[in-house]
Protein backbone atom coordinates (compact mmCIF):
# COMPACT_ATOMS: atom_id res chain seq x y z
CA UNK A 1 0.00 0.00 0.00
CA UNK A 2 2.69 2.67 0.79
CA UNK A 3 4.50 2.11 -2.49
CA UNK A 4 0.84 2.62 -4.19
CA UNK A 5 0.13 5.84 -2.59
CA UNK A 6 3.38 6.88 -3.62
CA UNK A 7 2.67 5.88 -7.08
CA UNK A 8 -0.61 8.10 -6.56
CA UNK A 9 1.22 11.08 -5.16
CA UNK A 10 4.07 10.86 -7.87
CA UNK A 11 1.20 11.00 -11.02
CA UNK A 12 -0.60 13.55 -9.14
CA UNK A 13 1.59 15.75 -9.05
CA UNK A 14 2.86 15.38 -12.09
CA UNK A 15 -0.47 15.97 -13.20
CA UNK A 16 -1.36 19.10 -11.66
CA UNK A 17 2.12 20.25 -12.67
CA UNK A 18 2.00 19.76 -16.49
CA UNK A 19 -1.47 21.38 -16.43
CA UNK A 20 -0.47 24.40 -14.44
CA UNK A 21 2.40 24.81 -16.45
CA UNK A 22 0.86 24.17 -19.71
CA UNK A 23 -1.76 27.28 -18.81
CA UNK A 24 1.16 29.33 -17.46
CA UNK A 25 2.87 28.92 -21.20
CA UNK A 26 -0.11 29.44 -23.08
CA UNK A 27 0.15 33.22 -21.38
CA UNK A 28 3.92 33.76 -22.67
CA UNK A 29 5.21 35.56 -25.63
CA UNK A 30 8.07 33.68 -26.25
CA UNK A 31 10.57 34.45 -29.30
CA UNK A 32 13.31 31.78 -30.68
CA UNK A 33 16.59 32.87 -31.94
CA UNK A 34 17.93 29.94 -33.98
CA UNK A 35 20.43 30.85 -36.65
CA UNK A 36 21.79 27.67 -37.37
CA UNK A 37 18.60 25.94 -37.33
CA UNK A 38 19.19 23.73 -34.76
CA UNK A 39 15.97 21.93 -34.29
CA UNK A 40 16.57 18.74 -32.76
CA UNK A 41 15.82 15.49 -34.56
CA UNK A 42 11.81 15.34 -33.58
CA UNK A 43 8.48 15.50 -35.56
CA UNK A 44 10.23 17.14 -38.11
CA UNK A 45 12.79 14.66 -39.31
CA UNK A 46 15.90 15.98 -38.69
CA UNK A 47 18.77 13.82 -37.40
CA UNK A 48 19.66 13.58 -33.06
CA UNK A 49 21.13 16.39 -31.42
CA UNK A 50 22.06 17.40 -27.97
CA UNK A 51 20.65 20.75 -26.54
CA UNK A 52 22.09 22.22 -22.84
CA UNK A 53 20.95 24.97 -20.94
CA UNK A 54 21.45 25.89 -17.36
CA UNK A 55 19.37 24.01 -14.96
CA UNK A 56 17.45 27.46 -13.56
CA UNK A 57 15.74 27.38 -16.82
CA UNK A 58 14.28 24.10 -17.07
CA UNK A 59 10.58 25.34 -16.47
CA UNK A 60 10.52 26.95 -20.09
CA UNK A 61 12.59 24.70 -21.69
CA UNK A 62 9.68 21.96 -21.05
CA UNK A 63 7.26 23.57 -22.83
CA UNK A 64 9.99 24.76 -25.74
CA UNK A 65 9.93 21.14 -26.55
CA UNK A 66 7.09 19.79 -25.90
CA UNK A 67 6.29 17.16 -28.38
CA UNK A 68 9.86 16.57 -29.39
CA UNK A 69 11.43 13.26 -29.69
CA UNK A 70 13.95 14.84 -26.60
CA UNK A 71 15.25 12.35 -23.41
CA UNK A 72 16.63 14.18 -20.57
CA UNK A 73 18.98 12.64 -17.62
CA UNK A 74 16.70 12.60 -14.30
CA UNK A 75 18.13 12.34 -10.84
CA UNK A 76 17.04 8.99 -8.67
CA UNK A 77 15.76 11.00 -5.88
CA UNK A 78 12.18 11.33 -4.57
CA UNK A 79 12.38 15.00 -6.48
CA UNK A 80 13.22 13.22 -9.35
CA UNK A 81 10.48 10.97 -9.35
CA UNK A 82 8.44 14.19 -9.46
CA UNK A 83 10.39 15.87 -11.95
CA UNK A 84 10.20 12.37 -14.69
CA UNK A 85 6.67 12.13 -14.32
CA UNK A 86 6.11 15.59 -15.52
CA UNK A 87 9.04 15.35 -17.92
CA UNK A 88 7.02 11.79 -19.48
CA UNK A 89 3.75 13.92 -19.61
CA UNK A 90 4.82 16.12 -22.00
CA UNK A 91 6.04 13.40 -23.95
CA UNK A 92 9.62 13.84 -23.04
CA UNK A 93 12.15 9.94 -22.11
CA UNK A 94 13.48 10.10 -18.85
CA UNK A 95 16.75 8.56 -18.32
CA UNK A 96 17.38 7.63 -14.54
CA UNK A 97 20.99 8.70 -12.77
CA UNK A 98 23.48 11.35 -11.69
CA UNK A 99 26.39 12.32 -11.97
CA UNK A 100 26.97 10.64 -8.00
CA UNK A 101 24.61 7.67 -8.41
CA UNK A 102 23.80 5.94 -11.26
CA UNK A 103 26.08 7.65 -14.04
CA UNK A 104 27.27 4.12 -15.97
CA UNK A 105 23.89 3.07 -16.49
CA UNK A 106 22.79 7.24 -17.53
CA UNK A 107 25.13 7.19 -19.93
CA UNK A 108 24.61 3.61 -21.41
CA UNK A 109 20.76 4.03 -21.33
CA UNK A 110 21.13 7.97 -22.90
CA UNK A 111 23.33 6.59 -25.77
CA UNK A 112 20.55 3.35 -26.25
CA UNK A 113 17.86 6.41 -26.71
CA UNK A 114 19.85 8.39 -28.86
CA UNK A 115 20.35 4.69 -31.38
CA UNK A 116 16.81 5.05 -31.44
CA UNK A 117 16.51 8.80 -32.66
CA UNK A 118 16.10 10.44 -29.27
CA UNK A 119 17.70 13.86 -28.85
CA UNK A 120 19.44 14.55 -25.05
CA UNK A 121 18.67 17.36 -23.06
CA UNK A 122 21.03 18.41 -20.26
CA UNK A 123 21.61 20.60 -17.44
CA UNK A 124 24.76 20.43 -17.09
CA UNK A 125 25.31 22.17 -13.57
CA UNK A 126 22.17 19.81 -12.69
CA UNK A 127 20.91 18.54 -10.65
CA UNK A 128 22.40 19.81 -7.42
CA UNK A 129 25.35 22.48 -8.95
CA UNK A 130 27.15 24.42 -8.41
CA UNK A 131 25.42 27.09 -10.14
CA UNK A 132 26.52 27.42 -14.00
CA UNK A 133 29.45 24.38 -13.66
CA UNK A 134 29.72 21.91 -16.52
CA UNK A 135 30.13 18.61 -15.74
CA UNK A 136 32.67 16.37 -16.81
CA UNK A 137 29.40 13.91 -18.04
CA UNK A 138 28.17 16.40 -20.40
CA UNK A 139 31.55 15.95 -22.32
CA UNK A 140 31.49 11.99 -22.11
CA UNK A 141 28.48 12.07 -23.52
CA UNK A 142 28.96 14.21 -26.21
CA UNK A 143 31.68 12.39 -27.36
CA UNK A 144 30.63 8.95 -27.26
CA UNK A 145 27.29 9.87 -29.26
CA UNK A 146 29.29 11.62 -31.45
CA UNK A 147 26.34 14.19 -31.75
CA UNK A 148 26.62 18.08 -32.47
CA UNK A 149 25.70 20.40 -28.52
CA UNK A 150 23.74 22.96 -29.06
CA UNK A 151 24.06 25.65 -25.98
CA UNK A 152 20.79 27.58 -25.46
CA UNK A 153 20.14 30.78 -23.34
CA UNK A 154 16.69 32.02 -22.09
CA UNK A 155 15.77 35.14 -20.82
CA UNK A 156 12.49 36.23 -19.23
CA UNK A 157 10.65 39.26 -18.66
CA UNK A 158 9.31 40.00 -15.66
CA UNK A 159 9.81 36.53 -13.80
CA UNK A 160 10.48 34.99 -10.73
CA UNK A 161 13.73 33.78 -9.11
CA UNK A 162 13.29 31.45 -6.56
CA UNK A 163 16.02 31.18 -3.64
CA UNK A 164 16.94 27.70 -4.58
CA UNK A 165 20.73 26.75 -5.22
CA UNK A 166 20.15 27.75 -8.92
CA UNK A 167 17.76 30.21 -8.54
CA UNK A 168 15.24 28.66 -10.53
CA UNK A 169 13.34 30.88 -13.14
CA UNK A 170 9.65 31.15 -13.38
CA UNK A 171 8.53 33.67 -15.99
CA UNK A 172 5.63 35.49 -14.97
CA UNK A 173 1.83 35.03 -16.14
CA UNK A 174 2.30 36.56 -19.97
CA UNK A 175 5.95 37.49 -19.92
CA UNK A 176 8.05 37.89 -22.93
CA UNK A 177 10.34 35.14 -23.46
CA UNK A 178 13.80 34.64 -25.46
CA UNK A 179 15.10 31.12 -26.44
CA UNK A 180 18.35 31.19 -28.29
CA UNK A 181 20.34 28.60 -29.78
CA UNK A 182 24.17 29.41 -30.31
CA UNK A 183 26.28 27.54 -32.37
CA UNK A 184 27.26 23.75 -31.66
CA UNK A 185 29.79 22.31 -30.74
CA UNK A 186 31.78 19.07 -31.47
CA UNK A 187 33.14 17.80 -28.83
CA UNK A 188 35.76 15.99 -31.04
CA UNK A 189 37.09 19.21 -31.72
CA UNK A 190 38.46 19.60 -28.69
CA UNK A 191 41.64 18.33 -26.92
CA UNK A 192 39.94 16.46 -24.06
CA UNK A 193 37.28 16.93 -21.79
CA UNK A 194 38.22 20.14 -20.01
CA UNK A 195 38.77 22.70 -22.88
CA UNK A 196 35.10 21.23 -24.12
CA UNK A 197 33.56 22.17 -20.52
CA UNK A 198 35.11 25.55 -20.51
CA UNK A 199 34.06 26.31 -24.28
CA UNK A 200 30.14 24.98 -23.16
CA UNK A 201 30.46 27.20 -20.38
CA UNK A 202 30.83 30.34 -22.66
CA UNK A 203 28.66 29.21 -24.84
CA UNK A 204 25.96 29.10 -22.22
CA UNK A 205 26.74 32.82 -21.02
CA UNK A 206 27.07 33.72 -24.79
CA UNK A 207 23.46 32.47 -25.26
CA UNK A 208 22.48 33.90 -22.44
CA UNK A 209 23.45 37.22 -23.30
CA UNK A 210 22.03 37.27 -26.25
CA UNK A 211 18.29 35.98 -25.41
CA UNK A 212 18.53 39.09 -22.47
CA UNK A 213 19.57 41.50 -25.33
CA UNK A 214 16.81 40.11 -27.19
CA UNK A 215 14.05 41.50 -24.76
CA UNK A 216 15.36 44.96 -24.97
Amino acid sequence: MPILRKRMQFWLAGRLGTDLLTALDATWDVRVVDPAGAHLGTRRGRAPAMVAFWHRHILAMLTHFRGYRVCVPVSESQDGEYVAHAMERFGFASVRGSTSRGSVRMLRDTLGMVKKGWSPAITPDGPRGPKFSVQPGAALLARRSGLPLYPIGLAARPCWTLSSWDEFVVPRPWARVAIVFGPALHAGEFGDSAAFCDALKEALFAATEAARRALR
